[in-house]
C-alpha cells in the first residue's frame, strides 16, 4: 500500500468518526485531517503542522490547529504522546490505551509491551465506578541509563522540559540556589 492510499484511508476515517459523532465536514478540516496523517508516527508540533497546513490554505488558524488535535485525542481518534519542547506523535491507536516511556532529561522513547494486558488491568480497576476507560495515551516517564550516568557528574544540568515542555516551578527555584539558572 503506497503512503498516499493510506493517507487517504486515514483522511477518510478521520472524516467518518466527525460525521458519526454528528460533526460538520468542512474542507478546513479535510485539509488539516490530511497534513496529520501524513504526519501519523512521526515526531512534528503545532507549528509545523500550521505551517503545512498554510501552505494549502492560508486561512486555517492556529486555534483551528489546537483544537482540532484536542477533538480527535478525545474521540480516541489518535494518540497524542508528548514529547519534549513542545513536540509530540500522533499515532492512530490499535487499542483504548497507549503507553509510552520516555527519558524526562534526553526525551528518548521507549516502547512498552503488552499494551493489552495493561489495558484489561486498567479496566478492572475501574469496573466498580460505573466509568468506562476512553482511549488515551498515557506517558511514563524516567531516566535512561545514559541521562542515569550523566547526571551524576557534579557539572550536569538538569532536565529543562518535561513532556508537555514545561519546567516545574520547584525544578527553576532549585536550580536557581544552585547558581543554574539566571534569570
Amino acid at each position: 500500500m503506497t503512503n498516499n492510499t493510506r493517507t487517504d484511508e486515514t483522511v477518510q476515517a478521520f472524516l467518518e468518526k466527525l460525521k458519526d459523532r454528528g460533526l460538520r465536514l468542512t474542507a478546513q478540516r479535510e485539509t488539516l485531517f490530511r497534513v496529520i496523517a501524513e504526519d501519523l508516527g512521526n515526531p512534528t508540533s503545532v507549528q509545523n503542522i500550521w505551517d503545512r497546513t498554510r501552505e494549502v490554505d492560508p486561512s486555517i488558524g492556529i486555534a483551528t490547529i489546537y483544537r482540532t488535535l484536542n477533538l480527535l485525542g478525545e474521540m480516541g481518534v489518535v494518540n497524542i504522546i508528548y514529547l519534549s519542547d513542545g513536540e509530540f506523535r500522533l499515532d492512530v491507536p490499535l487499542q483504548k490505551i497507549h503507553l509510552t516511556a520516555f527519558c524526562r532529561h534526553c526525551g528518548a522513547l521507549f516502547p512498552l509491551p503488552a499494551e493489552d494486558e495493561k489495558q484489561h488491568t486498567l479496566e478492572k480497576w475501574l469496573e466498580g465506578t460505573g466509568l468506562e476507560l476512553l482511549p488515551q495515551s498515557v506517558a511514563v516517564a524516567g531516566l535512561c541509563t545514559e541521562c542515569r550516568e550523566a547526571l551524576k557528574s557534579p557539572d550536569a544540568l538538569p532536565a529543562r522540559r518535561g513532556p508537555l515542555g514545561q519546567q516545574g516551578p520547584c525544578l527553576r527555584r532549585r536550580c536557581r540556589r544552585m547558581g543554574r539558572v539566571q534569570e
